[in-house]
């Protein structure tokens, strides 16, 4: 089992009236924390982002350790 866990849910689609351009909402947890953090991107490039700054967060904190 993992020593520090943190978990991001990605809940993403398209707007047809916006030429089916991609948005998401991102929630995650992040490891010795009790709140959720809550992010809204507005194309693929801010998705990619915040879970990048997830993961960098989740490493930092030891997470990654075999």
């Amino acid at each position: 089992m993992a020593d520090n866990e943190g978990t991001m849910v990605i809940r993403a689609w398209t707007e047809p009236a916006q030429g089916h351009a991609v948005r998401a909402r991102l929630i995650s947890s992040h490891p010795g924390s009790d709140r959720e953090t809550v992010e809204a991107a507005g194309d693929a490039e801010q998705i990619l982002s915040a879970v990048r700054r997830w993961l960098d967060q989740l490493q930092a904190s030891g997470g990654t350790r075999a």
